[in-house]
């Protein structure tokens, strides 16, 4: 059994040792984070910070696929407490005042945990929270009134979580006279230092050492209900590891977004995958000449029994999936297969779209070869990157991954868009300019060991990318 524990400005990894010494700890959370985790039945996965404003915050929904699969998720203090508020009805643990009042109404806006931190997880900027615990613990012990109280946290609460201080609150207080009790409450706090967040980390921190949080795997009816949506399957297949390679955790997208640009077989296959499902097939043999034709036909007919016809289409509608000369030349129903084909494209919305090695199935190869090539065109990227800040595969040439898919894909030399496209959607990409896009995580790899030397990277109107 693993404790996993995510946390930062409220309680540094050095304290969550202390607290767990088996614990593996983690910075805050963020979107995908708790999927590449590869936790299963009997671990643990304690939130205590997370990030939200610099990058996605962790859904909802990935934190009950792991309940799901028997993984005892709690949350306390921060992004913790927020989502055990939301999530206590479908099992997750929450602890602490801070969850209390989340869950009660008492507290309502995600900005009352929010703070400003450097990357190492030092505080900028006092939580809302904090600064309402000690402005009501300082009326509680008669150094401020009720309603001078009530009246600092709504000024605190005006501010912007990024600004939020005692030295601003000041500056405030003074401006609507209340210099002489923001002094009073300042002077008492210094005495009393309060750090609520941090008290209910705490908490957490020593229920989770005594093993006193429910067991996992109860997760309960809501589990084998519909709720995987396709964002779910999205994450599952862009985030959790399914293969090791030179040191490197590869997905199963990175899998598949690797055979898509560079495998001549994919479209075949693809397309073979696409009609078995629209004919409901299964099987290893589908491939097989005589079996393809038949499912090839069943396909057809279940797309005329939805209402769909090629001599229903509009001509704008046939030049978006088909080239000049398709249109001209092939036979109806070879066009509209290729249209239902083109249609169709790596969705989590659509089960024929895989998550995992074993759905992938030849669509994906030989997955050790094909995670080393993908694990080394990540390492190609990070070290050029190490070498230049500026020169990113954001700043890529789209002309340059242009002319290296064109020639990897055999099209002509000066091919138009149409043609461009139809050959992307063959690949299961939505157009050309989609496949551009994911072929930038490869490009440089791909033509340091094909061509020599790695093309430079363009630098007209280039940045730097933002930090998070």
């Amino acid at each position: 059994m693993s404790v996993h524990v995510f946390s930062g400005p409220t309680v540094p990894a050095a304290r969550v040792r202390e607290a767990l010494p088996d614990a593996v700890t983690h910075p805050p959370v963020r979107h995908g984070d708790l999927m590449r985790l590869g936790a299963g039945p009997g671990d643990t996965v304690l939130i205590i910070d997370g990030l939200w404003h610099q990058s996605a915050p962790v859904r909802h929904k990935e934190i009950l696929a792991l309940m799901a699969e028997g993984v005892a998720v709690v949350g306390a203090a921060s992004m913790g407490a927020l989502r055990a508020a939301e999530l206590a009805p479908y099992g997750m643990v929450g602890i602490g005042r801070i969850f209390e009042d989340f869950r009660s109404g008492a507290l309502d806006a995600d900005d009352e945990v929010a703070v400003l931190h450097t990357e190492d997880g030092r505080p900028l900027s006092e939580a809302l929270v904090n600064l309402r615990a000690a402005l009501t613990r300082a009326a509680a012990d008669g150094e401020l009134e009720t309603t001078e109280a009530t009246r600092l946290a709504n000024l605190a609460r005006c501010l912007p979580y990024t600004r939020r201080s005692w030295t601003a609150l000041g500056r405030l207080a003074a401006g609507e006279g209340l210099k002489a009790a923001f002094n009073r409450a300042d002077a008492w706090r210094r005495v009393h230092p309060c750090d609520v967040k941090r008290e209910d980390a705490e908490r957490a921190l020593a229920l989770v050492a005594a093993g006193l949080p429910p067991a996992p795997g109860t997760a309960g009816a809501w589990a084998g209900e519909p709720w995987q949506t396709s964002f779910v399957r999205y994450w599952q297949a862009t985030f959790r590891p399914v293969a090791e390679a030179s040191g490197q955790s590869v997905n199963c997208l990175a899998l598949l977004n690797y055979q898509q640009l560079y495998d001549p077989g994919f479209p075949s296959r693809w397309r073979t995958r696409v009609l078995a499902a629209l004919a409901q097939e299964e099987g290893s043999d589908v491939c097989r000449p005589v079996r393809a034709a038949a499912v090839e036909r069943s396909a057809l007919r279940r797309v005329a029994e939805a209402g769909v016809e090629l001599g229903g289409m509009s001509g704008d509608q046939l030049a978006h999936w088909l080239t000049e000369d398709e249109v001209s030349q092939l036979p109806p129903e070879e066009a509209l297969v290729r249209i239902v084909v083109r249609s169709a494209r790596l969705d989590g919305a659509w089960t024929v779209w895989p998550v995992t090695v074993a759905e992938a199935g030849d669509l994906v190869g030989p997955v050790p070869s094909v995670a080393e090539a993908v694990a080394a065109a990540f390492i190609f990227n990070a070290e050029v990157e190490a070498a230049d800040p500026h020169r990113t595969t954001a700043h890529l040439s789209v002309d340059r991954i242009t002319t290296s898919l064109v020639q990897r894909w055999g099209l002509p030399e000066r091919c138009g868009r149409t043609v461009l496209d139809a050959a992307a959607r063959d690949r299961a990409f939505r157009d050309f300019a989609g496949a551009v896009e994911v072929a930038r995580a490869f490009y440089l790899s791909a033509r340091a060991g094909t061509d020599g030397p790695s093309p430079s990277l363009t630098t007209s109107g280039a940045r730097q990318s933002p930090r998070t």
